[in-house]
């Protein structure tokens, strides 16, 4: 069972903490006297649509750039890596690429790896800007933004916001 819920407020006693909860979204069925295990998060604003917009028009002027070797996807990936957007290492055969490719928006192809005898590949693979929250996607923004102005790209975002 998952749940979103508001604390409302906290009270503190010389042993234990209260918390007062409001569930928003649906009925909690919780019996008096059992035990449960409770995960507190801080809901994070996701990163907006202007932002990923932004992004991308970017990206894309950088990549239409008459000194850049890169399409927009290794633009992309470049960026995340350098923003330590969250990613997973993934070992698998050559083939599997592809479907990689298919599940996570940026694929960074690391190294070979043999295991008996076998050829591997050790992909790092990025969880996509759309996971990010706004902060994580300002910083993404300030990375691409940085190569534009290396590049001499005009910075306007509302040129982007069409």
């Amino acid at each position: 069972m998952r749940s979103t819920v508001v604390i409302r407020q906290v009270f503190r006693n010389v042993r234990n903490q209260m918390l007062l909860v409001e569930n928003l979204f649906s009925d909690l069925e919780i019996e008096p006297n059992k035990e449960y295990v409770l995960e507190l998060k801080e809901v994070r604003s996701k990163r907006t649509l202007q932002q990923n917009k932004y992004m991308w028009a970017l990206i894309h002027r950088i990549a239409d750039h008459e000194s850049m070797q890169m399409n927009e996807i290794e633009i992309y990936t470049s960026a995340l890596e350098e923003a330590n957007a969250k990613y997973i290492y993934l070992l698998g055969i050559a083939e599997a690429e592809n479907e990689l490719r298919k599940n996570f928006r940026a694929v960074k192809v690391v190294r070979p790896t043999y295991e008996n005898g076998k050829e591997y590949i050790v992909y790092k693979c990025f969880v996509g800007s759309s996971k990010l929250d706004t902060k994580e996607m300002k910083k993404l923004l300030d990375i691409i933004i940085g190569w534009a102005e290396e590049l001499g790209i005009e910075i306007n975002e509302e040129y982007y916001s069409e």
